[in-house]
C-alpha cells in the first residue's frame, strides 16, 4: 500500500509540473478494482491507473440526489446494457453505453434522440452528468462529451458502486 501511495503522489507532482494543476487522482483498475468506500483498501491492486479530472467536473452523492430531481439535467449511464440490467441504474437516467456516446451526441438526429430516450437531444449548454460502474468509463464519456464542445458536462466518479452501496 505505500508503494501504491508513493505512485500516487508521483503521479500528482508530475501532472502538476506539466501545468495540470489541482486535479483529483481517481485510482481505477481496468479488470474491474474493487474499492470499499468503508475500509479505504483496494482488494485488487493490478493495473492501477491514474485518471486525472478537474474537480470542478465532479458530483458527489449528496450531488446526484438533488440533481435526480432536476428533469432538465441529464444523466447517463454509460455501461453496457447487460450491467444495467443485473444491478440497476440511478432514477430518471439515460444509457448511452461509452462506446455510443460520441456518435449519439454528434450524429443522431432530436427526434431519434426524444424517440430513444423520452426526453430532448441536450445542447451544448445543458448540464450532462456521466456515471458508470466505478468511474473510469464515466471520465472517459466526460472527455468526448468536452471535445464535442458539451461544456457543462461533468462525471459522478462514484458511480453505481457508489450509489447502490448507499441506497441500502
Amino acid at each position: 500500500m505505500a508503494a501504491l501511495i508513493a505512485s500516487v503522489k508521483y503521479a500528482a507532482k508530475t501532472l502538476t509540473s506539466w501545468g495540470a494543476g489541482k486535479c483529483v487522482l481517481q485510482p481505477c483498475n481496468t479488470l474491474a478494482l474493487q474499492y470499499t468506500q468503508q475500509s479505504k483498501e483496494y482488494s485488487n491492486k493490478k493495473e492501477i491507473v491514474s485518471t486525472m479530472v478537474d474537480p470542478k467536473r465532479v458530483v458527489s452523492y449528496e450531488d446526484m440526489l438533488k440533481v435526480i430531481q432536476q428533469p432538465e439535467k441529464v444523466i447517463i449511464d454509460v455501461r453496457n446494457i447487460d450491467e444495467i440490467k443485473a444491478t440497476g441504474k440511478i432514477p430518471s437516467s439515460i444509457n448511452i453505453p461509452l462506446g455510443e456516446v460520441q456518435n449519439v451526441l454528434t450524429s443522431m438526429s432530436d427526434d431519434e434522440f426524444k424517440k430513444n430516450f423520452q426526453r430532448s437531444k441536450p445542447t451544448s449548454s445543458d448540464e450532462l452528468i456521466f456515471y458508470c460502474q466505478s468511474g473510469r468509463r464515466s471520465s472517459e464519456a466526460l472527455d468526448k462529451a468536452l471535445k464535442l464542445g458539451y461544456s457543462n458536462s461533468k462525471t459522478y466518479l462514484g458511480s453505481w458502486n457508489d450509489w447502490s452501496s448507499r441506497q441500502q
